[in-house]
């Protein structure tokens, strides 16, 4: 069984349509619980990129949801831009918009419904002789 997160949202079905319309994520399955509402929803981005929604165990409180942890997900078709264009025309709070990065990567983060940031990541932008880096990385004084 491969890791991914499980974020506790405050209405699942809101959630995974925002996941799917907003983001791109497809439906692998979604359970309803004995009350008829959704119990857990298990999303896929690409492949072992998942993610499972279930509803809030408890009530909110003043800390922002998910504060602390971010979401990356690894852009390997599309662009991170289209990604960011995507979810702004469904709504989504764009957090930082695409830029490349000191770490040779074009990167943006988006904030789902619940407040949920998810980082999508592209690169390395410029190839890289990995032979290289070991080699700067071995010659690095010890810290």
């Amino acid at each position: 069984m491969p890791s991914f997160p499980v974020l506790e949202v405050a209405d699942p079905a809101r959630s995974a349509s925002w996941y799917q319309d907003a983001l791109g994520f497809q439906d692998v399955f979604t359970m309803a619980g004995p009350d008829g509402l959704v119990s857990l929803s298990h999303l896929r981005w690409t492949r072992y990129a998942d993610l499972l929604l279930r509803p809030a165990s408890g009530p909110s409180n003043d800390v922002e949801k998910g504060s602390g942890v971010t979401l990356t997900f690894a852009v390997t078709d599309g662009t991170v831009d289209a990604i960011a264009e995507r979810a702004r025309q469904h709504g989504a709070r764009i957090v930082s918009e695409p830029e490349d990065k000191p770490w040779n990567a074009r990167e943006c983060t988006v904030a789902d419904p619940d407040g949920f940031r998810l980082t999508f990541t592209q690169g390395p932008l410029k190839p890289l002789d990995f032979d290289r880096v070991m080699a700067g990385a071995i010659d690095a004084p010890d810290r």
